[in-house]
């Protein structure tokens, strides 16, 4: 008895919180003033009905990409989104707060082991035309380090990868391994986009590692367009 109590208590402790994280990103999102500096087309294709993509971009910018793709895209734009999230306690917040903005959700992994999670997502894209969210170098890092889920979405899906940067020109940064940035109230938020093709489709998942020049173009992509939307937030200071 007592220890369903206390798993009663824990689980609506972790409701609370969600809740409460929900709401206080949301309305810190509501201050920022957003603008895609490059690469519109990529999302206009996206809100006019396109083919789905794969959504992309560092851990350490997952505050203002969560909220621009689900609070921005799937709600306000009323595109289909499915954001993958870990199996973590850290990953249910996640999970909770993409739902309240209208994503689907898939639980697991985008590394090694993965697999389930792989072909879900590929499931999603595929039948129900829903745009996959992907944290490459997540959830644990190394950070800005390629995992090889991405990869092997692509071309399983044959979805292309938007590479998106997203900097502010006011943030407060974490001590976290990622060291990730949250922009402050208010703080003008910049979003760079770039597409990039795998260039090889399958039916079956193929090794990651069979492709080290993708992966390091990839990886390359979202370096370069994470800087490049920090030199765009940076001239707006």
């Amino acid at each position: 008895m007592r220890a369903d109590i206390a798993t009663r208590l824990k689980r609506g402790r972790r409701a609370l919180a969600t809740t409460l994280l929900g709401w206080f990103v949301e309305a810190l999102g509501r201050t920022w003033r957003i603008e895609v500096a490059e690469g519109r087309e990529h999302l206009d294709a996206l809100s006019a009905g396109g083919p789905p993509a794969i959504l992309a971009f560092w851990h350490d910018r997952v505050i203002p990409g969560a909220y621009f793709t689900g609070a921005r895209m799937a709600r306000r734009k009323g595109v289909d989104v499915t954001a993958l999230t870990s199996r973590s306690s850290d990953g249910e917040l996640v999970a909770r707060i993409m739902r309240r903005w209208g994503a689907r959700i898939v639980r697991g992994s985008s590394s090694a082991g993965g697999r389930e999670a792989i072909w879900a997502l590929r499931a999603v894209v595929r039948r129900e035309g829903s745009s996959p969210i992907l944290v490459p170098d997540g959830p644990r890092g190394p950070a800005r380090h390629l995992k090889r889920g991405i990869l092997v979405l692509a071309r399983v899906s044959g979805a292309p990868v938007l590479a998106m940067g997203l900097a502010s020109d006011r943030h407060w940064r974490l001590n976290s391994w990622d060291r990730m940035t949250i922009p402050k109230p208010f703080a003008r938020v910049r979003v760079c986009v770039r597409r990039f093709e795998a260039g090889r489709h399958s039916d079956e998942a193929p090794d990651h590692d069979s492709d080290p020049e993708g992966r390091h173009r990839l990886e390359s992509m979202l370096n370069e367009v994470t800087r490049r939307a920090d030199e765009v937030a940076a001239s707006d200071a």
